[in-house]
């Protein structure tokens, strides 16, 4: 945690003993939220942590580059120089009450399959074999908000960060930062069709000749181009270590072009590669985009379909950090406080992430749930104790209790 020192200012208002406390927390058994975080945590005050997460002046950006930073060194110790390495991108969203928390509006939220009342923030994620960690985070803004100034203002979100962008054009800006910044490495960018069917971009990583493999949706003829593909050309690939052995799919790796426009260069072919990949009973067909910069070594189909399974990686990052560090549960309303948040999580996420892969040896398959339950068990935790135990429930009690009193009819 001391190494994390720079990014906090220990003097004011003793940051990084509060950032400390905030992550013991998110370790403990319990709500990711302050006041449960509060009712456990000793030497804790209520105040100082909800000041320190939602109103105190450090920056979580850093804490994110500082987090991205250490997911590189922990990955690079995964497989010593080789292996390949990818930034995977996708949004996670949660549901949540009421009007006034930042970003909050009736949108699409993937987790629960359905649009409801509730926040989506777009990430990145670094992967490499098995291994994965959070990199960045951005909270996506929908139009509603972008184009209400008092709203923005009154949730504190910077003036910088209300023109609305969309989530692919976040994505892009997530690439340029963690890339940019030389946070850490890629050997290609991932993500679902909703990012792969993206002009935006698409066109920014190639204008940094950054390979892909994104995935490819509605507006191709692809189950048709699929059907036609003949019997022979179907390769049977091993992608990815499973419990029950290898997993297998077929896959076939084709020529293809992308009519694309933009303002600089006007409209133009783009010669890509089509990856259709299925299960070995012709099932669950997959389509992906793929783009190798000039001059690099051509695509191999292997290599291709690893590629594009690795972004099952994503999906796991976001269930562990929300089932074993609440990600979704803050109970904040403004930009900074999910800032702060996101960045918390990430960190702690990491803090899992490395202790897997140092114990590998030691403890192999280790997992994070079995991490969580061993910390959670050595923490210290006031409710241990009859007395902040019964504390704690009178506190429940009395918040819970009716505003106003109620009233008999004579």
């Amino acid at each position: 945690m001391a190494s994390y020192a720079r990014c906090f200012r220990p003097r004011l208002h003793g940051q990084l003993a509060h950032c400390q406390q905030y992550v013991k927390g998110l370790f403990h058994a319990c709500r990711s939220n302050v006041e449960r975080m509060n009712e456990r945590l000793p030497d804790s005050s209520y105040d100082a942590l909800h000041h320190f997460i939602s109103e105190s002046t450090w920056d979580g950006q850093l804490v994110m580059d500082e987090v991205a930073r250490r997911v590189q060194t922990t990955l690079a110790e995964v497989a010593g120089e080789e292996g390949e390495q990818g930034l995977l991108l996708d949004e996670c969203g949660w549901e949540k009450a009421g009007h006034k928390s930042v970003g909050v509006g009736r949108q699409y939220i993937g987790q629960v399959g359905k649009i409801s009342n509730g926040q989506v923030g777009v990430f990145a994620v670094l992967s490499r074999g098995t291994s994965a960690g959070l990199v960045g985070g951005q909270l996506y803004l929908p139009a509603a908000w972008c184009t209400d100034a008092a709203r923005c203002a009154r949730a504190r979100v910077p003036a910088a960060a209300r023109a609305y962008r969309s989530k692919p054009e976040l994505a892009a800006a997530l690439v340029d930062h963690v890339l940019g910044q030389g946070l850490v490495r890629a050997d290609w960018v991932g993500g679902d069709a909703a990012y792969g069917n993206s002009p935006v971009l698409r066109q920014a990583l190639q204008a940094r000749a950054q390979a892909y493999v994104l995935d490819a949706g509605p507006g191709l003829a692809l189950p048709e181009l699929a059907a036609q593909v003949p019997a022979t050309a179907w390769e049977s690939v091993a992608y990815r270590p499973g419990h029950k052995g290898p997993l297998v799919r077929q896959a076939v790796l084709l020529p293809a072009w992308r009519w694309e426009t933009d303002h600089e260069h006007g409209a133009a072919a783009q010669a890509l590669q089509l990856l259709i990949s299925r299960e070995p009973d012709a099932t669950q067909v997959k389509y992906s985009l793929c783009y190798c910069p000039p001059g690099a070594p051509a695509l191999r189909v292997g290599q291709a379909l690893y590629r594009q399974m690795q972004r099952y990686w994503i999906e796991r990052v976001f269930q562990e950090a929300k089932q074993q560090l609440g990600l979704h549960q803050n109970q904040t309303r403004s930009w900074p406080a999910w800032q702060h948040h996101v960045a918390l999580t990430m960190m702690a996420l990491h803090l899992l992430l490395d202790t897997q892969v140092r114990e590998r040896e030691t403890i192999p398959h280790l997992s994070f749930a079995s991490l969580k339950l061993v910390l959670a068990h050595k923490l210290q935790n006031l409710l241990h104790r009859d007395e902040a135990l019964l504390a704690a429930i009178q506190q429940r009690a009395q918040a819970n209790a009716p505003k106003y009193p109620r009233t008999h009819s004579p």
